[in-house]
């Protein structure tokens, strides 16, 4: 037995093998600890005949290459969003025109006065660069950014309701994605919860009721991720601001994944809309409707602005230099209506006809390319939505394919797809690719992945 363990290799010739020493011994050390500990093991249990150990110890470098390939892998990967969900979180939510980032990337391979002022020649503020286009945009008194918008919920509460209660009501007592729930931001926040009315039913009286001498503020939350319909009542936001003002007490709306208004979207309020009756405060998303970067945005008025500068907090919560740059181009392409620069707006606006001639086009290459005969395929209507927990009540018309593989069962077609990069949705025995959320260049990657999957 020992004879046999002793034709395994040393761990120190395995690390300077030609064809391992590209790895980092970090990285290739406890891999081939884990093998050649598993190799003994099965020595000592007699698991391996003459031939099979000669086989497993000719394959000690191919087997440890394999493994440190793997683990160096990079996790985060260029995918194909064929799955028809616009501001699809887990993917990335709203993706860069090239026009953008062509604009911003001079600012960021250069240094630049993120917090330099050149008139003064001495320090300023980073959030200034955007004050000014938001104030425009919305007729605000000043603005404020931070690095996302559960970070300015969370910057609100603690600022204006530390210790202090926040009327808010039952029906949007929300949570959102990665389990985000409003109750718990308050504690978080080391705010107090007085919820008011029901889960369907919320009368301005009960937010008046409600009021006393611990009441700092009344938040009113969109319900952007799910609709309640039937027998349901909300307050709208301008009446709670008339009451709030009579009570002197702070309104706060946050609006969520708020959109400019260059999108016509049923019963959607518009961050132009709602700050129409002058909230005090309102935030929301860039990265979902918006179709900017992933940051919070605060609008609302001066005074309240500059105390939340003034919290701690903020430097825990602030944004960095690209989502500013991002940002401040975002802004500009809906100042001049070039809207084609947002692919988000774009990809939401997409008409049937144009998302059919799309899918038919895709189609052909494929039945071009030399693996046509392996399936079948067929373009159909579709269901788009918007995601990023946006109108959940919304889903718009839209084309895509219908893709069966001859000869691999629909789960394992879809996981060789996946496995490349190719999201999609499997419908019954079928590969569902909506085309609405291709980028360009999908389509030839798409050929390219199925060309793979299927002469393999």
């Amino acid at each position: 037995m020992q004879h046999l363990l002793k034709s395994l290799p040393k761990v120190d010739t395995l690390l300077t093998h030609n064809e391992l020493k590209m790895f980092q011994k970090s990285t290739l050390l406890p891999l081939i600890q884990s093998h050649l500990s598993l190799l003994r093991e099965k020595i000592l249990s007699n698991a391996f005949s003459p031939q099979e150990l000669e086989s497993a110890i000719k394959d000690i470098i191919p087997t440890l290459k394999s493994k440190a390939l793997k683990a160096t892998m990079p996790t985060l990967t260029r995918v194909i969003n064929a799955t028809g969900v616009i501001v699809q979180t887990n993917l990335g939510r709203s993706v860069f025109s090239s026009e953008i980032l062509n604009e911003i990337t001079p600012f960021l391979r250069s240094y630049h006065t993120l917090e330099y002022d050149l008139a003064q020649g001495k320090r300023s503020e980073r959030y200034t660069h955007t004050t000014q286009i938001l104030c425009d945009m919305f007729g605000c008194e000043d603005a404020l950014l931070v690095n996302n918008n559960a970070a300015a919920v969370l910057l609100i509460l603690n600022t204006f309701a530390a210790h202090k209660e926040v009327i808010i009501s039952r029906g949007e007592l929300v949570e959102i994605g990665g389990s985000f729930r409003i109750p718990e931001v308050m504690k978080s926040a080391s705010s107090l919860l007085c919820e008011v009315g029901t889960t369907n039913k919320t009368h301005l009286k009960d937010y008046e009721n409600a009021i006393n001498e611990q009441s700092a503020m009344i938040m009113k939350v969109h319900q952007s991720n799910f609709k309640q319909i039937g027998f349901v009542k909300q307050c709208h936001i301008k009446d709670i601001i008339q009451l709030s003002r009579k009570h002197h007490l702070i309104d706060y709306f946050d609006l969520g994944s708020g959109h400019i208004g260059a999108l016509p979207l049923a019963d959607e309020p518009s961050v132009r809309e709602i700050y129409k009756y002058k909230p005090s405060l309102l935030s929301f998303s860039g990265d979902k409707l918006l179709g900017g970067p992933q940051v919070g945005i605060i609008i609302g008025k001066s005074q309240l602005i500059a105390q939340l500068k003034q919290n701690q907090l903020l430097r825990a919560l602030r944004v960095d230099k690209f989502s500013i740059l991002a940002l401040m181009a975002t802004l500009k392409a809906y100042q001049d209506k070039a809207y084609h620069k947002i692919p988000t707006l774009t990809m939401l606006t997409l008409t049937p006809k144009e998302l059919e001639s799309k899918a038919k086009n895709l189609k052909k290459r494929i039945l071009d390319s030399e693996i046509a005969s392996e399936l079948e395929i067929e373009v159909i209507p579709l269901r788009s939505i918007a995601g990023g927990g946006s109108v959940p009540h919304l889903s718009f018309d839209s084309f895509g394919l219908c893709l069966r593989a001859k000869k691999q069962e629909v789960k394992y077609f879809e996981s060789a797809l996946r496995t490349l990069g190719l999201i999609s949705c499997i419908q019954g025995n079928h590969i569902l690719l909506d085309v609405r959320t291709l980028l360009e260049g999908d389509e030839e990657r798409i050929v390219e992945i199925l060309t793979k999957v299927l002469s393999s």
